[in-house]
């Protein structure tokens, strides 16, 4: 790409575009892909692009960064968030014919490079964290997971059929194929066999005391990136196969997170979807026979509905049935128009104006609709 044109690999060949050719936010998405992330100066370049189109929000944002970056850079941000409040875009050219080829882009490809780097960032990582809790951890490979555990190895084949069976679901429900890799390097997993180790990483390295009833967890560095982190399936709890169905509920729940984290920005989604699409992708593989029942019943009692779009308040266990037949009757009504809704979301859309735009129904509407959806259930 060049200022002018950019060029589109897809399985038909290559095909040279033209920026102008493209909307004001798909303009600023794949701009975001190019820019260094470690320079404030890009970011409030993009900040400009972005306001030159009224993407407000999304000129925030990267003004945001920038001052992270270099506090300097607060001046010209903010003179950019008031000198182009107004802007106007620019009249659109054949937009219509390069729909197909932007919609491809689902995620920041990288190079070789940063996959190397990435992956021998993770391993310096792994023989800290081995280090400082006095557990040897091994090393796992597999197309898309590097993964650093203690349990046996008789185990591994379970440990990689099991993380490759929750990409491929995941993959699946946004219409990427498997054999790519939308993470930088492979998706980090530490998985540990006793759950006072799992603990310990938590507390000490994650600073995140997990609650006992934690089997496992994604946490987020803030770029798209991020890592899990779980502990054994409680055969003595559970019984062995009752066990391992939860654990790897837990792990395609948990991986789900991750791999939105990569999809088409790092821009974060509303709870109520985050947490509502991973527990549809994880029931659909692994079905737990309560959460139907529980939110059918749910839904002929009153409760606080609206909560459930506020991410400042944390939703309690009960809640989790509810998100996902949310998001269950959203895919239902039309696979087509959610996943629409979640790339206008990614883009910097108001989620509230995202679901009003593609179901044609604002938070307030969704309240009836959801309790009739799960009455039926």
């Amino acid at each position: 790409y060049d200022n002018e044109t950019l060029v589109i690999k897809t399985g038909k060949g290559e095909r040279t575009l033209k920026w102008e050719q493209l909307t004001g936010a798909n303009q600023v998405s794949l701009r975001a892909q190019f820019i260094d992330r470690k320079k404030a100066s890009d970011w409030l370049e993009l900040a400009e692009l972005a306001m030159k189109w009224d993407l407000r929000e999304q000129a925030k944002a990267a003004v945001a960064n920038a001052e992270r970056i270099d506090p300097k850079s607060k001046l010209k941000g903010d003179a950019i968030l008031r000198g182009q409040a107004n802007a106007k875009p620019m009249p659109l050219a054949t937009d219509a014919q390069v729909k197909g080829e932007v919609a491809s882009i689902k995620y920041q490809k990288s190079t070789p490079e940063q996959d190397a780097a990435a992956i021998k960032a993770a391993q310096e990582g792994a023989k800290s964290v081995g280090d400082r809790l006095k557990v040897r951890l091994a090393e796992i490979q597999t197309p898309h997971f590097i993964i650093f555990t203690d349990w046996d190895p008789r185990e591994f084949e379970f440990l990689k059929t099991n993380c490759e069976g929750a990409y491929s679901a995941v993959s699946r429900q946004f219409d990427i194929p498997v054999k790519e890799n939308v993470f930088v390097g492979k998706l980090p997993v530490f998985m540990f066999a006793r759950h006072d180790d799992f603990k310990r990483y938590a507390g000490q390295i994650d600073r995140f005391p997990v609650p006992e009833n934690v089997a496992g967890y994604f946490t987020s560095h803030g770029d798209g990136s991020g890592h899990m982190a779980m502990w054994k399936p409680d055969v003595k709890k559970w019984g062995v196969q009752e066990a391992e169905k939860h654990w790897a509920y837990t792990l395609t729940h948990e991986f789900t997170h991750a791999f939105v984290s990569r999809y088409r920005t790092d821009r974060n989604i509303p709870r109520w979807l985050n947490e509502g699409l991973a527990e549809v992708i994880a029931y659909n593989q692994f079905p737990i026979t309560t959460a139907h029942p529980y939110a059918k019943m749910m839904a002929g009692k009153r409760f606080d509905f609206e909560a459930l779009f506020d991410d400042n308040k944390m939703p309690g266990g009960e809640m989790y049935p509810v998100m996902q037949t949310m998001v269950e009757a959203l895919i239902g009504e039309s696979r087509k128009a959610f996943l629409q809704m979640f790339d206008d979301i990614k883009d910097g859309m108001n989620p509230e104006e995202a679901l009003r735009k593609n179901y044609r129904a604002g938070y307030k509407d969704w309240e009836p609709a959801w309790r009739n959806y799960a009455k039926r259930l």
